[in-house]
Formats: structure tokens, sequence, C-alpha cells
């Protein structure tokens, strides 16, 4: 089992957490680096699923328990193809958690900024806030439960037919400490009236479901503002909405592969566990005050790709003999 991370990581995340605390003008997350550690910490298994030799390269297979027989077939009729690009845009369509182990890219995409907190300062917006969380795993459910320990009021959206991943371990329950559980099953059309009313006094969504998924129960914004036009949006998703990946499925481990931190050496490595989470769960609460506090766009989406991207420039940088340095957020844009 791996026990790489990438350089940078906790100082990164200092920063994220030093921009919450910002906004809210009170230590909560304070250096962030125990929510980053959580499955070491708590002792949780979060072990990243291993790189799969694939034709020319690697591939990060990252199957769910419901995904192990349309692997099988897909792998029956794709399995001649030895480009890795070409079998994860293939596996995406079968809608699959498959990603290409790429190599570090000279010039990585550009950070994506935040609001900071040293030019904002949310007095109000978050006590006494309605926050419905459809999120599951680690990036959402830790959004929501930092907004939850400000005062917020989270009501957590489960299903018995699609439990969370992480049900029954520390890691859930921390990660959901502050929150009403609300059982309802969006198959059914009740369940998906409750949910709607729910939404009729709620402040702020908050999802980590694919950009499919969200049109399928209508809670895309354009969908959403009809019924609910004062009601604010954020989507948590693994890529980023103007990358060719953003309709692509995927966890963490699947990110840090696609990233290039995953090839950074002779042969691909998958990490200690999935930080691409923690740093998008991190950024997206950062978010979440700024659109409490009016003062962020009604409708956000935050991406693990892009909460992840100063570790690909600074792992970029010092490839081409840099020095790596921390950086802080200003001006709503990351300065390394």
């Amino acid at each position: 089992m791996s026990d790489w991370l990438p350089p940078g990581l906790f100082a990164y995340g200092a920063q994220l957490a030093a921009a919450i605390d910002g906004w809210l003008g009170r230590v909560l997350v304070g250096d962030g680096s125990m929510w980053i550690d959580m499955p070491r910490r708590l002792g949780t298994a979060d072990v990243a699923s291993e790189p799969v030799p694939w034709g020319t390269g690697a591939l990060c297979v990252d199957l769910g328990p419901d995904d192990t027989g349309a692997w099988e077939r897909f792998t029956a009729v794709h399995g001649h193809e030895l480009d890795p690009e070409a079998v994860a845009v293939a596996a995406q369509e079968w809608r699959l958690p498959v990603t290409p182990y790429r190599r570090l890219p000279v010039a990585p995409a550009p950070p994506v900024g935040i609001l900071s907190g040293d030019e904002h300062r949310a007095t109000t917006g978050v006590d006494g806030a309605r926050v419905v969380d459809l999120t599951s795993m680690w990036a959402g459910p830790l959004c929501t439960e930092l907004l939850g320990r400000a005062g917020a009021e989270v009501h957590k959206v489960t299903s018995v037919a699609r439990p969370d991943g992480l049900a029954g371990s520390p890691m859930y329950a921390e990660l959901n400490e502050h929150k009403t559980v609300i059982e309802l099953d969006l198959r059914r059309e009740t369940d998906r009236r409750d949910l709607d009313a729910l939404l009729a006094s709620a402040d702020l969504l908050v999802t980590s479901l694919s950009p499919r998924a969200l049109a399928n129960l209508d809670l895309q914004p354009t969908q959403l503002f009809p019924r609910h036009s004062r009601l604010r949006s954020l989507a948590i998703t693994a890529f980023e909405p103007d990358s060719p990946e953003r309709d692509w499925i995927a966890y963490g481990t699947g990110v840090h592969a696609a990233s290039g931190l995953g090839w950074l050496s002779d042969d691909p490595q998958a990490p200690a566990y999935s930080y691409p989470d923690p740093l998008a769960g991190l950024q997206a609460a950062c978010a979440a005050v700024g659109q409490l506090a009016g003062v962020a766009p009604q409708h956000t989406r935050v991406s693990l790709a892009g909460a992840m991207a100063p570790l690909a420039g600074w792992a970029a940088c010092s490839r081409a003999g840099g020095a790596l340095t921390t950086g802080a957020w200003t001006d709503g844009n990351w300065h390394g």
C-alpha cells in the first residue's frame, strides 16, 4: 500500500483552512491537517486503488460495488484497445469511474480561485442558515459538516438504496456529526416531492452528484430557478466545467491519476489516500460561506481537479528546477 502524498499538501490545506476561518472571523478549521489526514488519524481504511497496467500506460479503475459486472462486460468488448485514454473515454460512456494515468503537463491548468476571507468577512449568513446536503463520501460531507459546526442547520439526505460509501466508519460519524439525517429514495416521485418541499425553505443546496444525475433529478441551476429562485446551489464535481472530462465520473484517486501527479517518476503511483477530496471539501466550504454571505455567485461549482491544481503547479515547478514554495489566496486567486 502506498504512503505517497503530494509535496505541499498540508501547507496548501492550511491556506484553505485559513481562508474559511478568515471568512468566519474565528478559528473553526485550524490548520486543516486534521481534516486532510482523517484516514490515518481515525484509522479508517481508505485504500486507494492501485494503477492497472493497460497497453501503453495505466488506468485508475476505481469501481464501486455495483460496477464489477459492468466492468467485466466492458473489458470483454474493449480489452483489445491499447490506448488508456481511449479506454477511459469508452469506460465513461458506460458510466464507469475509470480514468487514465497521465504524466504531469509542463504547464498545468491554472488553479481555481476562491474569495479570500481577508477581503470579506461573513458576519451574517451562516449561523442559522438552512442547508440541504445531497453529498456522500468525503469532500461534500466535509463541506457541509464545517457549515454545521459554524452554526448552519444541515439536513443530510440519505438513501438505503444508495448508501454512503463511508457509512458506519469513524470518518462518516465525524463528517456528519452536526446534521439531521433524512431518509429519502429519490427514485420515487413522492420522495422527490418531499425533497422539493425541503428545498422550498432552504438557503443552500450542496450536491456531489454527476452533472447527468443532477439533470435527471431536476437539480441543475436552470431547473431549480423557476421553482426556487432564491435558493443557492453548490455542486462538487470531479472535474472542471470547461474541461473535456467535465461530465466524467471519478473519485479522488481517479482525479489524482488524470492530473499527472500520479506519474512523477518511472511508474504511476497511487496516493496514500484520496487527498483531492478534503482539498475540494475545504474549498467548497469557503465558497459556501461566501454564497451565504451574499458575495459569491448564487450557483457555484467546485471540482476536485480544480482544488488540487496548485499542487500540480508546484510539482511542475519542482520538476523544472524551481523552488517549491507555498502561496496564498488573495483577490480571489492563488498566488504561489
